[in-house]
């Protein structure tokens, strides 16, 4: 095609479809970020991670939809299709989210989880709605360059960052509402200049109904009327609410339980008498009590018999941080240990607001109660940029299980349950200072978080220049029924020391587990020699190596060879969490064998093999290469930037940003070999050099105020992003003369997606999030090989001497299926 030919045709794309895709785009992730918060909450935190997966196999399906009917979603319809099936993805978003919400209403009780589970597939569909219109325009329009891929990734970013804003003022059911009223209002934006009046209609009178719908209904949640909502979570019917808070992390919501008996986790005695409590959950699971105080310590006595106190009996502390408030009961308690200073450090803004404001009444406001301070702040973050100093740092069964909306594995609480994480709290400590937690314990059944957590200390201990000979002199355990508290420091106990203490937490009626003078058996006694190594942990059932930045998973110990033997009963909700991982690696490997190795062996009979196998594999790569740096950077520089939210509203948005930024400065015409080269080179420099410089800026600026931390990963991430978003409309320009097969190129991109999602999370809780960083590089690389071997294949074709003239018709037989495939 002649220059001026290509300029016409590139300009016959009308601004509309560029704004039309930004806004699908846009609403498609923010739909996918809803869907994730709901998974989490009626089921558990790991379905949450089925979300991404199902949102990548409706593109995928929607892609091969267009593939497969190419008369149906010709250029010409193509604002037609676009109209109609972005109707279909709002009508089928709000229904399916309906559905989900009220299939426990109308099925039996025995039979929800499993009707739930079914009706988590059901969600494929809107997502293949969303699939088929990004299809048509990225594939179908004249060829733009970058520009509409651009306009895609940059309307992901504000989607990403637009549901935060969203569920800080609506409910889930208004927020669908509205995104589907949006997404039927680009549909109508495109039919408005087409012919169909039908699809006008159709597009607008969606688009209004689900708008009234969503201001009624956020009017219905405000004011406190009947809605739609949460209805049944976990097994357990949500009535009785008096607070409801939803954000990207999790939902908040307190019940009233009356006059009982005081709650506690390990007591060595039950308390004669009642107290006013009100109960406050995260996701429908993990759970604590906000107590009712009065001002009258007395009454909170029985703090003293709880075992996650006990570090108050070992050096009685002046100055304490307590990480996590929850309901504020560790602030409660040292008030009744006397203790001068409190500072609790609160992540989540919604439990924040039910102790400052909503219940601070009932509560007493702690906030006001003399030498306590409370921070609405991630803990890590808090500390490591904070002059203040600690005799006590504890944390008390922090765990959420509430998957955040970056990713279905990636837990709020990840972050504090690393070697790093210790050594940035006993960094914190004044002499003699000590660091509290604790977990849950079986001696029976569950002893991997407490081995993991006395693994954690040696390594924590030993990097503080504690040596391994003196590792036992740091560190005490104590249990009371299903509870273990973890009490080390990084100054020894003296034996005076030790003697007094030991002497007070026996008469208070714990039982010593370690200490100085006390061995549990031989897994503790090893790690507490430094003689630890990769062997000896190798060897153990459980995985129960120290937990890293890098690897933060401590939840995690059930070996992945061992999870298919292991009895259904004996699974823990995190062991769960390993075993959906991996059956989301087969499903997915069985997903691409559907839409990528079958349709890939049909077209390998109709062209040639040196063809078809260079642009399926590089965009084969670019769909792993992309998901695996993503998740990777997500998880490493979520712990740097302190909280989960930063997750979507700078790591993920900046990749998103700048690779559309990336995107436009591809050109509509086929590049230079110069130029590719260039641009190869540059995406891969800046792959390593981001890869090698994370951990390093982890450290460095670890102490640095947050937006300074936000500015320094955005520079970070900025460069690699750029580069990475040139690679998907470089591979449409080089392969553009497939015309016919980039709707199939398409879909082959999302389902490898979908695999390196739930891939890459596997090999981070197995490998470590830096190596599968490494992997997505080396896709890169691969990318790399295959832009070089096929442009060496276009000149040897070019090279090559003009073949005689064949019959038209074997002429037409032998390019036909190359320019028109069959139907798959």
């Amino acid at each position: 095609m002649s220059t001026e030919r290509m300029s016409q045709a590139i300009s016959r794309i009308p601004g509309r479809y560029y704004f039309a895709i930004f806004v699908l785009a846009s609403a498609t992730l923010s739909y996918q970020i809803l869907i994730t918060r709901c998974f989490s909450v009626m089921l558990y935190y790991h379905f949450a991670f089925a979300a991404i997966s199902l949102a990548m196999l409706g593109l995928t399906r929607g892609a091969m939809e267009v593939y497969n009917h190419p008369v149906r979603y010709a250029t010409e319809q193509v604002g037609v299709e676009f109209a109609r099936h972005a109707s279909w993805f709002a009508l089928s978003a709000v229904g399916t989210m309906i559905a989900f919400l009220c299939v426990p209403l109308v099925v039996p009780e025995q039979y929800v989880r499993l009707a739930l589970a079914i009706t988590t597939v059901a969600f494929v569909r809107p997502f293949t709605e969303s699939g088929v219109c990004i299809t048509l325009l990225l594939t179908r329009l004249p060829h733009r360059g970058g520009w509409l891929y651009a306009a895609d990734l940059a309307g992901a970013a504000l989607g990403c960052l637009g549901v935060i804003l969203l569920l800080l003022v609506v409910d889930p059911v208004s927020a669908t509402l509205g995104i589907g009223a949006f997404a039927a209002g680009a549909g109508w934006i495109v039919a408005r200049n087409c012919a169909d009046m039908r699809s006008l209609r159709i597009s607008g009178a969606v688009a209004l109904t689900l708008a009234v719908a969503a201001t009624l209904h956020t009017g219905l949640e405000v004011s406190g009327k009947g809605h739609l909502g949460v209805f049944w979570a976990k097994g357990v019917a949500q009535t009785g609410t008096l607070f409801e808070r939803w954000n990207t992390y999790s939902r908040v919501r307190v019940t009233a339980l009356g006059e009982t008996a005081p709650f506690g986790w390990g007591l060595t005695d039950t308390a004669k008498t009642t107290i006013d409590q009100n109960h406050l959950d995260i996701d429908a699971d993990a759970a604590t009590v906000i107590t009712r105080y009065d001002g009258d310590l007395g009454k909170l006595a029985y703090l003293k018999d709880d075992v996650i106190n006990a570090a108050y009996l070992v050096r009685p502390p002046a100055d304490v941080a307590v990480v996590g408030v929850g309901g504020g009961r560790d602030i409660l308690s040292g008030l009744v240990f006397g203790a001068r200073h409190i500072r609790g450090i609160e992540i989540n803004p919604a439990i924040f607001e039910v102790l400052t404001d909503k219940f601070a009444d009932f509560s007493g406001h702690l906030d006001r109660q003399p030498g306590v301070s409370l921070v609405n702040a991630e803990a890590r973050s808090y500390i490591n940029h904070s002059s203040e100093r600690y005799d006590l740092v504890q944390i008390s069964l922090i765990d959420t299980w509430a998957a955040t909306a970056a990713g279905g594995l990636t837990l709020t609480e990840n972050r504090l349950y690393t070697v790093e994480a210790w050594d940035d709290f006993y960094r914190a400590l004044n002499p003699g200072g000590l660091l509290s937690v604790s977990r849950w314990y079986d001696p029976d059944d569950h002893r991997g978080e407490f081995y993991r957590l006395v693994s954690i200390a040696a390594s924590a201990l030993q990097r503080r220049g504690v040596s391994a000979a003196e590792l036992s002199h740091h560190v005490v355990a104590l249990n009371v029924g299903n509870i273990i508290t973890v009490i080390t420091s990084p100054d020894a106990f003296t034996d005076t020391q030790w003697q007094a203490a030991r002497a007070r937490l026996l008469a208070q009626g714990f039982k010593i587990l370690l200490g100085p003078d006390v061995a549990f058996d031989a897994v503790t006694s090893t790690l507490l020699s430094g003689k630890a190594d990769a062997a000896f942990l190798a060897s153990l059932p459980e995985n129960i190596a120290a937990s890293t930045d890098d690897n933060p998973f401590f939840f995690y110990t059930a070996r992945f060879g061992k999870l298919a033997s292991m009895p259904s009963w004996t699974l823990t909700n995190n062991s769960e969490a390993v075993t959906m991982t991996l059956l989301l690696i087969v499903l997915a490997l069985c997903a691409c064998g559907y839409y990528i190795f079958i349709p890939f062996v049909r077209l390998a009979r109709r062209m040639p093999l040196s063809v078809l196998t260079p642009p399926v594999a590089y965009f084969c790569a670019i769909g792993m290469g992309f998901m695996l740096i993503e998740i990777s950077q997500m998880q490493r520089l979520m712990v740097f930037l302190g909280h989960p939210v930063y997750g979507l509203a700078v790591v993920l948005f900046t990749i998103l940003l700048f690779g559309g930024i990336g995107s436009a400065t591809v050109g509509a015409h086929e590049p230079r070999s110069g130029a590719v080269v260039a641009r190869v080179l540059a995406l891969l420099t800046t792959l390593v050099a981001a890869g090698l410089l994370t951990p390093l800026l982890a450290t460095w600026a670890r102490s640095e105020a947050t937006d300074i931390r936000i500015l320094w990963s955005v520079l970070l991430l900025a460069p690699p992003a750029f580069f990475m978003g040139m690679m998907f409309p470089l591979g449409l320009s080089i392969w553009r003369r497939h015309a016919d097969l980039l709707p199939f190129f398409w879909s082959v991109n999302g389902i490898t997606s979908m695999f390196a999602s739930v891939l890459g999370m596997a090999l981070s809780i197995e490998f470590g999030i830096a190596r599968t960083y490494a992997l997505g590089a080396c896709c890169y690389v691969v990318c790399a090989l295959l832009i070089a071997l096929s442009r060496q294949a276009n000149r040897m074709s070019a090279e090559r001497p003009v073949e005689a003239p064949v019959h038209q018709d074997k002429a037409a037989d032998a390019a036909g299926p190359v320019a028109s495939p069959q139907p798959l």
